[in-house]
């Protein structure tokens, strides 16, 4: 009896609950539409209005003529219908979970014409924005929160019709359409229009709301084309022939959450001026991921796998905060034939190396870690382990070409402004043997002490850089070696890209460490090509430009001199006073050298106590840096 009369009520009482909700539910729900009127016009300056707005059926909510603008300027968003459905189930538990969602007619148009832009509001920051420091986030919580949220807003059946991106400025202008996209339990499926270009993307896949997961492909209809707002955003260009992207598992217990997937894509291009000068291009590229997020760390995984081409690399990445940040980076390939690791790497990056036949096969090793509040602990470590290794041809460029005599072209302003032969044909040419040791201790001294001990790198002047260019927040410390100066200018570009940096230290790899270029002619080389003054290059142009001497004749002072013209050879008008005497500040500089020289044996006591901090400049030098008395004077006075 009891029994019945608890059912009864609780019968009565959801019966009742429902009623109010009927009763009600229009009113809460125009109250919910003002409120976020309000915020919009409180934090955001932006007025939201709705046509119309109602029930359908038990929860799902229907409106019309949705509109949202600044208060002066133009229409940020319009969309005609909205039909949004949420579980019943998500409610009861006071949290929404959308099953359905309809939007047809519509548009976001982001303008900005002489500076005044219509979605300027969105980007400045609230003024009681509370600041968090990093080692007190909770990461884990926080992605978990962000994925399941976008889980939950991502509805299992949704239909999209007609809806607009445009991007509007004073010098460009582009329109990205969704002309229709829907999705079900079965699959999901859509399009992309690229308006302005008339290029259009089709989108096939599954998605699984319920058990979070996808499984889409993208590719263009009209052949590998570029993708949209990328180029005018960014400057980047990005095409792929077909591109496809799933989310197979996540998890979160005992504060982890994991998350695993996989990325392919086939007829990649990409072209960004820093990057590279030209377009690069991978044929295959696919990563396989595993992303592990803990409460003060988020990394990729080592069982992660990418694979380029038929390069296997296996990457780790991480980045955790405790009292301080740590970043640290690692990658290992697995053993690759030497030719295919050659014609596996980008086009476009590569491509003076891309063509190299060799036996043998080849591993490459990287590991990185910066502790930010020890950066002088900087570990970086990057090793290429070769194995019956053999090089049988050069690619592009001759990786011998040094050996015999050459010609150079110099660069400036990244075109070819001169051109001269690096060999004996070349009167200005100076052998090894015939160039003072002064002016040899000097330079290796001032760019690369190691140089003849070294295989192309120097692993403590390359950890020193990232720690003080870390400290000072900008690029201030090199880590060049004069062998990766020599490459760079013999063989590659003068554009400064990611690109030529990456060629550069495999070029530098390869001459050294398998002795292409004996180190005493890579020297050689190196002084006779290096920038001096302007438009003197070699030791002997310039020995004659301001001493009028040759190079054998150099005295340590004149040595040390000309060692310190290596950072801006043009400006060396600018170390000497108006009578032709060296600066002042330029005493550190002698000081400096002439003590490493001392302590390495370089020199003797007696010439490091007499050597003095100046030079006394002759011919063409002199006349460019004394002024003369152009006044002819009449003997007749």
């Amino acid at each position: 009896m009891i029994g019945r009369k608890i059912l009864k009520y609780s019968v009565a009482g959801l019966l009742l609950l429902v009623l109010l909700y009927l009763l009600l539910r229009n009113f809460v729900l125009h109250t919910a539409i003002d409120r976020i009127a309000e915020k919009l016009d409180k934090d955001f300056r932006l007025e939201l209005s709705i046509g119309k707005s109602e029930f359908s059926g038990i929860v799902t909510v229907k409106m019309n003529d949705i509109t949202v603008q600044p208060e002066s300027g133009d229409t940020l968003f319009h969309l005609d219908t909205l039909s949004a459905t949420p579980s019943l189930g998500s409610l009861l538990l006071l949290t929404i979970r959308m099953k359905s969602l309809e939007m047809k007619n519509g548009y976001v148009h982001l303008i900005c014409n002489d500076s005044i832009c219509n979605y300027s509001s969105l980007l400045k920051k609230k003024s009681d924005t509370v600041s968090t420091v990093a080692s007190d986030r909770n990461y884990s919580a926080i992605f978990y929160r962000f994925f399941s949220k976008v889980f939950d807003l991502a509805p299992q059946n949704a239909e999209l019709r007609n809806l607009d991106l445009s991007f509007i400025t004073d010098t460009f202008q582009t329109d990205v359409r969704i002309p229709e996209f829907t999705s079900s339990v079965e699959k999901m499926e859509g399009e992309l229009e690229d308006v302005k270009q008339n290029r259009k993307w089709k989108m096939t896949g599954t998605f699984e709301q319920g058990n979070r997961r996808y499984d889409a492909v993208v590719y263009p209809l009209s052949g590998n084309t570029r993708l949209p707002l990328l180029k005018e955003l960014f400057n980047i260009d990005a095409g792929f022939d077909t591109l496809r992207a799933s989310l197979s598992e996540s998890s979160y217990s005992k504060a982890i959450f994991k998350v695993t997937g996989k990325v392919s894509a086939s007829g990649a291009t990409f072209f960004q001026k820093r990057i590279s000068d030209d377009t690069v291009k991978i044929d295959n590229g696919r990563f396989d991921y595993n992303v592990t997020i803990t409460p003060n760390s988020i990394a990729l995984d080592s069982t992660s796998v990418l694979m380029l081409n038929r390069i296997i690399v296996h990457p780790y990445l991480s980045v955790s905060s405790n009292a301080s940040r740590i970043y640290e980076l690692s990658a290992k390939t697995d053993t690759t034939q030497a030719t295919d690791f050659f014609s596996s790497l980008p086009a476009g990056v590569f491509d003076e190396t891309r063509d190299i036949q060799a036996d043998g096969q080849l591993q490459y090793a990287l590991r990185f870690r910066l502790d930010t509040g020890a950066p002088d602990s900087v570990i970086f470590d990057s090793q290429i382990r070769k194995i019956k290794f053999r090089l049988r041809k050069s690619g592009k460029e001759n990786l011998f070409k040094m050996n015999e005599e050459f010609m150079h072209t110099v660069y400036e302003y990244e075109r070819p402004f001169r051109s001269f032969l690096v060999g004996p044909s070349n009167p200005d040419f100076t052998p090894l043997d015939q160039v003072s040791q002064n002016i040899k201790n000097a330079i290796l001294t001032s760019e690369d002490g190691s140089f003849f001990f070294h295989n192309g790198f120097n692993p403590d002047a390359f950890r020193k850089s990232i720690a003080e260019n870390y400290r000072k927040g900008k690029f201030v410390r090199g880590g060049s070696t004069i062998s990766m100066q020599l490459i760079k200018n013999v063989f590659l570009s003068r554009h400064k890209t990611v690109a030529r940096k990456a060629e550069e230290a495999l070029m530098v790899w390869l001459i050294e460490s398998n002795r292409l270029t004996s180190k005493e002619r890579m020297f050689e080389v190196y002084l006779n090509i290096i920038e001096l003054g302007p438009g003197i290059y070699g030791v002997g142009e310039a020995s004659r430009f301001y001493f009028n001497k040759k190079p054998a004749e150099l005295t340590l002072s004149e040595s040390i001199f000309m060692a310190s013209l290596l950072p801006h050879p043009k400006w060396f008008k600018y170390s000497f006073d108006i009578a032709g005497n060296l600066k002042p500040y330029l005493a550190d500089y002698f000081r400096v050298v002439s003590n490493f020289l001392l302590r390495k044996e370089l020199i003797s006591q007696d010439e490091y106590d007499h050597i003095v901090p100046n030079v006394e400049l002759k011919g063409i030098a002199r006349e460019m840096v004394v002024p003369t008395d152009s006044i002819p004077i009449d003997e007749g006075e």
